[in-house]
């Protein structure tokens, strides 16, 4: 900002200026008494995006001083609403009381600084969390043709790195759905643009020493052999979250370096067709995740979606994850106490982050933070007590650690039990804390506040008495402190008394203040500063315990949030139509009754799922998927994709059983739509796509395609999944399902070995047309487009003209010439075209089309017919 713009400023609105110096892209929440404001353009912004009145006061060099406010009480709201619409918010606290700001004498203001910038990526405060979602700040630091990339939650301390190929971003956004963007040096990050971050991202040298600096060890190859770009990224992370909290970096786990082989590969396209953690509409609902939640606690909900957002390529960890939602099944008495443990515990990761901000920044702490630490200790004892006595059980050994992580410290547990009071205030200062008896000289203080304040009924009654008014009443008020308030009728009486001084006239009554009133003031504010001051003091002995503690909190947290995510899966797999399918480390790929989750958990009651099997082993790894729209190919395609995340997550499958070698590429092709915004038309699109699979698939891959070539001409199209086909067979050699309106491809099945063609059911039954969602093997008849247009609701006489246009070319086309299949498409021969054959040419150029009767042209068209397409002779021509 311009600092010319601040001369001539009031002292208060000098320090306003200040901080939007600081602060020149967030909007300043200036604290002045019981309201933050705002001013100019924050305040025109502000008021737009919140829909609240602007107003001005006074002028500012000439300028009015446009403004808007917002309730302290109110503060989260207000301020939840601006973050969601992508607005960053520094918050200028008042650090002293207006009594402490008049003790200092002059005309000095009272002291503001901003204590907390607010942005996306950043947030702490429970009111703004989305509680079962992460909320994860990302950092890029480009270094040639690969990325540096460092994410971390603030919330709940998590931070891990990762170097990535360029090209691989989209995916990565994809998976993490990062809440904002340090990008210094990117260019691009397509859907995810508007979530950039202006912050310098220092250099390897700058940013290592630093990291060390901050983790307090001598290398940070203490942790792990970080590439430059990583460093960089994780120091600008760490130096932008530092940066929100006014110089207090929060409690965050050492930087974890992650490698992609560990994890299933998804590109952004195959996510985007998956819907793993939101449907196309944004919601939960109708996502894969939304389907198979069972969690009971925040916590657990996070780590599920990770877990489906990030599917494993390693098949011992699967294998772990399994066993421990099978051993909660094979105990399920204490399956459901461990349900009943978790349900409603508060999200200790997040409490813990928040308390470990407040040790570093003095002024943050929240007492309700303090109790949700205690309670969720509780419910961890109830938990350990649930599953201690089945720890002599082999069955139980795969929750071994997370069993004992549930005990951090039964000391501190203790110790919160008895401090706190049943329900913590969400701020210092709202009410009581600590409980009676816990610390005497607490209790002492309290006494003496509150006996004294029960002196005011006997003074007001005494008082009352003394001066014959009856109505006599003992008020407080903010600035006058206790004054006594008499009815307009006993005003003057009251004047003859000199150590009554009228300091304030209302409409109908006056207010006095008077010696003892005043002394009776000071005794309770002392009190009350006294009492609050020895609270204070009892909390902040209560958090330097936790924070003594945090390491083993913070695994206490995660075991929580793991027991949780195994009992969901545990409650999925005791429905008994979910499976734990058999991993290998082949290329096995056999489900016995799949089902699609999502569609099957939309059913109607009592409407059940038609089953499939799929079979894509070694020998019969190629599906060709041919049938009718509407019939439910689609579904199909994507629930077999769906098993493979569900499987590789460590999750049941909605199966009789099933037996999946592990994958390391997941492909999804199946729609596709304009992307006007980057010029591509649909085409374009499913060719980019489709371009993706050929270059990256391998034999461990899995990919399933939906109408490749529909977009372009009939030849261009036919040629192009002709081609796709043979790729995926012979070069490529992945586990694949290829689904087409292009029946002339069930033809390959001679000269390709391991195609295997399969089609959905239709049966035709009194002149309709059933979709009975069966796949079964052979190839479809006809593609049945006509009827779906009549179900979609195509007038009744264009349906009728379609489908006598659909049975007339049916009569008049060609047996379909074979195929140029089996050789290379280079040396196969072209089709063979009548218009090129001789005794066309001699037929046409002996003919004047002037001198023909419409008798002798029919009868010249029949005679072509006979000979170059060998028809007998035709049906009547419908239709006149």
């Amino acid at each position: 900002m311009d600092a010319s713009r601040a001369e001539g400023a009031t002292p208060a609105m000098a320090q306003w200026f200040r901080a939007k110096a600081d602060y020149p892209d967030a909007l300043i929440f200036f604290r002045m008494g019981d309201f933050y404001e705002l001013f100019f353009d924050d305040a025109e912004a502000a008021a737009a995006a919140l829909d609240i009145a602007l107003t001005a006061r006074g002028t500012h060099q000439g300028e009015p001083v446009r403004m808007c406010g917002v309730p302290v009480s109110q503060r989260d709201l207000y301020l939840g609403r601006l973050i969601r619409r992508g607005f960053r918010v520094a918050v200028a606290e008042q650090l002293e009381t207006p009594e402490a700001a008049k003790a200092r004498g002059g005309k000095t203001p009272i002291e503001r600084a901003v204590t907390r910038l607010i942005t996306p990526g950043t947030i702490t405060e429970e009111a703004l969390l989305e509680a079962g979602s992460s909320n994860i700040l990302l950092a890029l630091a480009a270094d040639g043709d690969r990325l540096g990339a460092a994410w971390l939650d603030v919330s709940t301390a998590m931070f891990e790195t990762a170097i990535i190929p360029t090209g691989a971003l989209a995916a990565l956004l994809g998976r993490l759905d990062p809440a904002e963007i340090i990008a210094s040096g990117v260019s691009t990050l397509g859907a995810y643009a508007d979530r950039r971050a202006e912050a310098e991202t220092p250099p390897p040298e700058a940013a290592r020493r630093y990291l060390v600096r901050v983790f307090n060890v001598t290398s940070l190859d203490a942790f792990g052999a970080f590439t430059d770009a990583e460093a960089s990224a994780a120091a600008a992370a760490l130096r932008y979250v530092e940066r929100s909290q006014a110089g207090a970096l929060p409690r965050l786990a050492h930087p974890v370096r992650t490698a992609d082989h560990g994890l299933l590969a998804m590109d952004a396209a195959t996510r985007a067709s998956l819907d793993l953690l939101r449907a196309r509409d944004g919601s939960e609902a109708g996502s894969l995740f939304g389907a198979i939640k069972r969690t009971v606690s925040p916590a657990g909900a996070r780590m599920l979606a990770g877990w489906v957002a990030s599917p494993l390529d390693a098949i011992d960890a699967l294998r772990a994850r399994q066993a421990g939602w099978q051993s909660l099944i094979a105990a399920p008495d204490a399956l459901r106490s461990v349900r009943a443990g978790l349900r409603g515990a508060p999200d200790l990761a997040r409490a813990l982050a928040r308390l470990s901000l407040a040790a570093r920044n003095a002024g943050r702490l929240a007492p309700r933070d303090l109790g949700q630490v205690r309670d969720a200790l509780a419910s961890a004892a109830t938990v350990r007590r649930a599953l201690t006595p089945l720890m002599g059980s082999d069955s139980v050994q795969p929750l071994a650690a997370d069993i004992a992580a549930l005990d951090p410290s039964a000391a501190l547990a203790a110790l919160l039990q008895s401090a706190l009071v049943e329900t913590p205030p969400s701020r210092l200062g709202e009410g009581s804390s600590i409980r009676p008896g816990f610390d005497g000289e607490l209790d002492a203080e309290r006494r003496l506040r509150d006996e004294t304040r029960q002196v005011i009924a006997g003074l007001q009654t005494e008082l009352a008495s003394r001066y014959g008014v009856a109505s006599l009443k003992v008020r407080h008020h903010n600035q006058l402190g206790y004054v006594l308030e008499a009815p307009s009728s006993a005003i003057d009486a009251l004047r003859d008394f000199p150590e009554l001084i009228l300091r304030q006239g209302l409409a109908s009554a006056a207010r006095f203040s008077h010696p003892e009133l005043s002394d009776l003031d000071r005794r309770i504010a002392e009190a009350h500063d006294r009492a609050a001051a020895r609270e204070a003091l009892v909390l902040d002995h209560l958090l330097r315990q936790v924070v003594r503690h945090e390491d083993r909190i913070g695994a206490c947290a995660e075991a929580l949030a793991r027991l949780d995510a195994l009992q969901s899966a545990a409650s999925l797999a005791e429905i008994g139509r979910w499976c734990a399918p058999c991993l290998t480390e082949g290329t096995d790929f056999v489900i016995d009754a799949g089902r699609h989750p999502v569609v099957e958990a939309a059913l109607p009651p009592g409407q059940s799922y038609i089953a499939n099997d799929a079979d894509l082993s070694s020998e019969r790894r190629l599906m060709l998927l041919t049938g009718p729209n509407m019939a439910g190919k689609s579904t199909f395609l994507r629930q077999n994709a769906l098993m493979i995340v569900l499987a590789q997550a460590g999750l049941p499958v909605p199966a009789d059983a099933a037996r999946i070698g592990l994958v390391d590429r997941l492909f999804s092709r199946v729609g596709a739509a304009d992307d006007l915004a980057a010029g591509r038309s649909t085409f374009m699109v499913e060719m980019i796509e489709t371009a993706a699979i050929l270059h990256q698939a391998g034999p461990r891959s899995f990919v399933i395609i939906d109408e490749i070539g529909r977009g372009t001409g009939t030849r261009d199209g036919l040629a192009i999944a002709q081609a796709v086909l043979e790729a995926l067979h012979g070069m490529i050699r992945s586990r694949a399902i290829f689904a087409t309106h292009f029946h002339d491809l069930v033809q390959l099945d001679a000269a390709l070995p391991r195609l295997r063609p399969c089609t959905m059911r239709v049966k035709e039954w009194r002149g309709e047309v059933v979709f009975l969602h069966e796949v079964i093997e052979g190839a479809a008849e006809r593609s049945w487009g006509v009827h779906v247009a009549k179900l979609a609701g195509v007038p009744e006489n264009i349906v009728r003209r379609a489908d006598s246009l659909l049975r007339a070319a049916e009569r008049t086309q060609s047996p379909a010439a074979s195929l140029p299949l089996f050789a290379g498409m280079e040396d196969a021969p072209a089709l063979a075209d009548p218009a090129e054959a001789p005794e066309w040419r001699a037929a046409l150029a002996g003919i004047d089309p002037d001198r023909l009767s419409p008798r002798e042209a029919l009868d010249l068209i029949y005679a072509w017919r006979r000979k170059f397409l060998g028809d007998a002779e035709p049906d009547a021509v419908e239709g006149g």
